[in-house]
C-alpha cells in the first residue's frame, strides 16, 4: 500500500484563531506533527467567502514557509441545500468560498449538503405534474439573473431548467409530505448541479461530507447528475454515529471519494445515541477501509481531528491518529 497522504483538521489545535499570528502558530504545530497539508475552517479561522487580496497572500506565504498546502477548506452552512430559505445566499457564499478557495490552492471545500433523503420512486410524475402549471418567464426574474452572473453563456439554457426546476419543487412542496421530501430531493440535486458545474469552472470543488444518510442515498443523489462531478468526503465515524454501514458507502460512492475524514465513533446504548471517538476506538475498520479504498483505487488525503476533541488533550490525540494510520 501507498504510504497515506496524512492532514490535520486545523480546528481541532486549540487557540486555532483568524489573526495571522494565531494561524501561523497553530499551522506550525501541525507541520510539526509530519505532515504536509491541513483543513481549514473557513467559517472562524479563514473566512474565505470574503477574504482580502492581502489576506489571500499573507496566508499563501505562511503556507509556503512551513512546507504546507490545504487538503481542503470546511465550509459549513447554518442549514443544508434542501432548505429554501435564504437559499440563493447560501449558495452565492458558497461559491465566493470556491473562488478564494482555489486562490489558496484547495481542490475542495466541504459542506454537509443536507440531510438526503432517499430517491422519490414517482419524483419524475411529481415534477411533471408541478411542472404543467407554471410558466419559466413568469415572477419575479431579478434572484434567478444574479444566480446566473458567475456561469459561463453556454450554460444559459440549463440554467433555465435549474430555474424552472426550482419553482417545480416549490408546487411540490405543497403537495403533502410526500411532496415535500420530493420538493427536498430535487432541490439538492439542483443545487449540487450548479455547484458542480461551478467548480469545474473555478477550479474548486464543493465535496459533499458523508454522515446524514445512507452511502446509496447520497449516491442515487448525485448519481441523478450524470453530466457534473460532486466529489464526496468519506466521514466514517459520522455515518456511524447515524447508524449506517461504512462499507456500504464506500461500496456506493466509490470513485467520488475525494478526501477521507478519518473519525472513529460508536454506538452509546445507555445514551441511546453514537459519539465521535479517537481514531482506532470506536467501531470503524480502519484496516478493512483502507483495504476498500485502495480497491478503488483512491489517493487523497486522510484528515484527523474531530470537534468534540478536549483542548487539554487535543494535541496528544492528534499526534496519535497520526501515529495509529501510519502504522496500518
Amino acid at each position: 500500500m501507498a504510504e497515506l497522504k496524512l492532514a490535520v483538521r486545523m480546528d481541532a489545535i486549540p487557540g486555532t484563531g483568524a489573526s495571522a499570528t494565531a494561524l501561523r502558530k497553530s499551522l506550525t504545530i501541525a507541520a510539526s506533527m509530519g505532515v504536509r497539508s491541513v483543513e481549514l475552517c473557513g467559517r472562524t479561522h479563514v473566512p474565505v467567502s470574503e477574504l482580502s487580496d492581502t489576506g489571500v497572500r499573507t496566508l499563501r506565504k505562511i503556507l509556503d514557509d512551513l512546507n504546507l498546502r490545504i487538503a481542503s477548506i470546511r465550509f459549513q452552512t447554518r442549514f443544508g441545500y434542501d432548505v429554501t430559505d435564504h437559499l440563493d445566499e447560501r449558495v452565492d457564499a458558497t461559491k465566493n468560498a470556491m473562488k478564494t478557495a482555489y486562490r489558496l490552492g484547495a481542490p475542495l471545500i466541504i459542506n454537509q449538503i443536507g440531510t438526503v433523503p432517499p430517491r422519490p420512486q414517482n419524483i419524475d410524475q411529481a415534477v411533471k405534474k408541478a411542472g404543467s402549471s407554471l410558466l419559466l418567464g413568469s415572477s419575479s426574474e431579478s434572484d434567478d439573473a444574479d444566480w446566473s452572473n458567475d456561469l459561463p453563456a453556454d450554460l444559459a439554457a440549463e440554467l433555465a431548467n435549474s430555474i424552472a426546476s426550482s419553482r417545480i419543487g416549490k408546487a411540490i412542496a405543497g403537495q403533502g409530505a410526500k411532496g415535500s421530501e420530493a420538493s427536498r430531493w430535487e432541490t439538492l440535486r439542483e443545487v449540487m448541479d450548479d455547484l458542480g458545474r461551478y467548480g469545474a469552472k473555478v477550479g474548486c470543488f464543493l465535496a459533499a461530507e458523508t454522515g446524514t444518510e445512507s452511502g446509496q442515498d447520497l449516491a442515487a443523489l448525485l448519481d441523478a447528475i450524470p453530466d457534473t462531478f460532486v466529489p464526496v468526503a468519506l466521514n466514517p465515524g459520522q455515518l456511524i454515529i447515524n447508524r449506517f454501514r461504512v462499507d456500504d458507502a464506500i461500496n456506493a460512492l466509490a470513485s467520488r471519494i475525494s478526501i477521507v475524514h478519518a473519525v472513529d465513533g460508536v454506538l452509546d446504548l445507555a445514551a441511546g445515541r453514537g459519539v465521535s471517538v479517537p481514531v482506532g476506538e470506536g467501531t470503524a475498520d480502519f484496516p478493512s477501509m483502507l483495504g476498500r479504498l485502495e480497491d478503488i483505487p483512491y489517493r487523497g488525503p486522510f484528515v484527523v481531528g474531530r470537534p468534540e476533541m478536549r483542548p487539554e488533550t487535543a494535541i496528544m490525540e492528534l499526534q496519535q491518529s497520526l501515529e495509529y494510520l501510519r502504522n496500518l
